[in-house]
């Protein structure tokens, strides 16, 4: 351990961050012995000081680091654009129909799911850092090998290569992100990650409609240059990633990042204030997902309501982000076809607005289920308005309505994600319960792309409604998780609020309970 002391750095004693068990201005024996229980979990990681203080400057420092050096690098993400490819004949040159491109979607998400936890089984054992590159330089290749297609069965055959190597990547870097910030930081943190995808797509409209316009270069259609692009774009970050992405808050020295980014004290602190607000982040040794854990994560029934969340509440995802330019096309507002790539981008710029600020809030306020009922309640009364104007309503007012429904469309999912990483440990198990929750909003693609059938265009009617039922749903779940968390606290409170010192390190010494099932554990809610 670092020989660094206290009086390195002296503060006023009332800013001092200590143990969560000290938070409190009187404490009673179990406090002192979850101190005691924090300081033995503390001791598996050599950068850990137990009795280690800091001021709020400090620790904002050490924040705004790690939200320049990793989360912004984290940011510059790829996806793909299978939407604006729609408006540039790209069914009519290969010879398919939309229905086609449903089953590509579904092709798309089943492979995604399959390889969704044995990849991050893997990234638990290779480590992030390396894991996630190297499936952005496979899934960058198989995109822009999309350059060559030459029927529905080459489409499908790169839909699911696609779905391959992406499946890992978001629940990777959400794990990711959980090794520099606190349960409360995760929201923001998410948010700011789910939002590029926001800006990528804003952004990717404006390129798709330069790009398509190569139509005729060398023979090739637009669509082509696009997915040649995009794919060689992300093979190209992807290599860099392997050299900007460190190993961790005490492992950001080497390649391009030199000296590191924190120095022997900020790495203390760091390391310190997240084993305070989950010391199951105190051995960071890699090792192997156990049985043990993976079938705690599937079998848990403290998950699966969020589960279920990502599942009904992102069923219009899909739709609405594939769909969208070529409802647009269908509306006939009087623009040329290609130009319906840009007039989706209002959506994603409210979507970008809306996500911010709930994420933002949820953390501020440490809660999480009114704030994702509230932003499913937004999203529903759009998802309603689309349903129920009628067939001869304005072009203009439909598609106002379907900007706003594209801007409720995650509104609430990286509160949920954060919800899952805070209240879900050891690292083990957290890895599958993520990759339990990016198959549910994958999974659900299948079911919503075959919502929207070619019979149904161009107001697809009766997928709409689905969609509001399903958000309906969401809401009702996200209340229920709550009381649900709330429920298990208390009957934990009552259970240990008699025990004693010699009680807590009975059952310290003799329980089998870990991490969030130990009854030190208290649930986010």
């Amino acid at each position: 351990m670092s020989t660094l002391k206290e009086n390195d750095n002296k503060v006023d004693l009332e800013h001092h961050h200590r143990p969560a068990s000290f938070d409190n201005s009187t404490l009673d024996e179990g406090d002192f012995n979850n101190d005691e229980w924090l300081r033995t979990q503390g001791e598996k990681n050599p950068f850990y000081v137990h009795d280690l203080t800091w001021t709020p400057a400090e620790e904002k420092e050490i924040v705004r680091t790690f939200d320049f050096r990793v989360l912004s690098w984290i940011a510059v993400m790829y996806r793909g654009n299978m939407g604006n490819a729609l408006t540039d004949n790209f069914m009519e040159d290969l010879n398919i129909s939309l229905n086609t491109v449903n089953l590509g979607s579904t092709i798309f998400t089943l492979t995604f799911c399959i390889f969704e936890i044995p990849s991050n089984i893997i990234i638990v054992r290779a480590g992030p850092q390396r894991w996630i590159p190297f499936l952005m330089v496979l899934w960058g290749l198989a995109t822009a090998s999309q350059f060559f297609l030459k029927d529905r069965v080459t489409f499908l055959i790169c839909r699911a290569l696609v779905g391959m190597f992406e499946a890992g990547y978001i629940p990777g870097i959400a794990l990711y992100l959980t090794s520099y910030y606190k349960r409360s930081e995760m929201a923001v943190r998410l948010s700011i990650f789910w939002s590029t995808l926001a800006v990528a797509n804003s952004i990717a409209g404006i390129l798709a409609y330069g790009i398509l316009h190569m139509r005729g270069v060398a023979g090739k259609a637009g669509w082509r240059w696009l997915f040649l692009f995009e794919g060689l774009a992300t093979v190209i970050i992807g290599l860099l990633s392997f050299l900007m992405l460190p190993g961790g808050p005490t492992a950001t020295k080497g390649f391009f990042r030199h000296n590191g980014y924190l120095t022997p004290r900020q790495e203390q602190i760091a390391m310190t204030r997240l084993i305070r607000d989950d010391p199951t982040k105190a051995d960071t040794r890699k090792k192997s997902v156990s049985k043990k854990h993976f079938f705690k994560a599937l079998l848990s029934p403290k998950i699966w309501p969020n589960i279920l969340i990502g599942f009904f509440g992102l069923l219009p995802f899909a739709p609405l982000t594939i769909l969208s330019p070529l409802i647009i096309k269908n509306l006939n507002l009087g623009v040329p076809a290609l130009v319906s790539n840009l007039l989706v981008i209002p959506g994603y710029v409210i979507s970008l607005s809306i996500m911010t600020f709930v994420s933002w809030s949820s953390d501020r306020h440490n809660e999480r289920a009114f704030h994702g009922a509230l932003a499913s309640t937004y999203y529903a009364i759009c998802i309603l308005a689309l349903a129920t104007l009628p067939a001869d309503a304005n072009k203009f007012m439909l598609y106002f309505a379907l900007i706003f429904a594209m801007g409720g469309q995650t509104c609430w999912h990286p509160v949920n994600a954060a919800w899952i990483a805070g209240n879900t440990a050891p690292v083990g198990k957290r890895s599958i319960a993520l990759a339990m929750y990016i198959i549910s909003v994958n999974a659900c693609d299948m079911v919503s792309v075959n919502l929207f059938r070619d019979e149904d265009a161009p107001r697809f009617i009766r997928g709409f409604w689905i969609l509001f039922g399903a958000l309906l749903f969401t809401i009702a779940l996200f209340i229920f998780q709550r009381y649900h968390l709330m429920y298990i606290n208390q009957k934990r409170d009552e259970k240990t609020k008699t025990w004693t010192s010699e009680d807590w390190r009975h059952y310290n010494e003799t329980t089998k309970d870990e991490g969030d099932d130990h009854l030190s554990f208290r649930y986010n809610y």
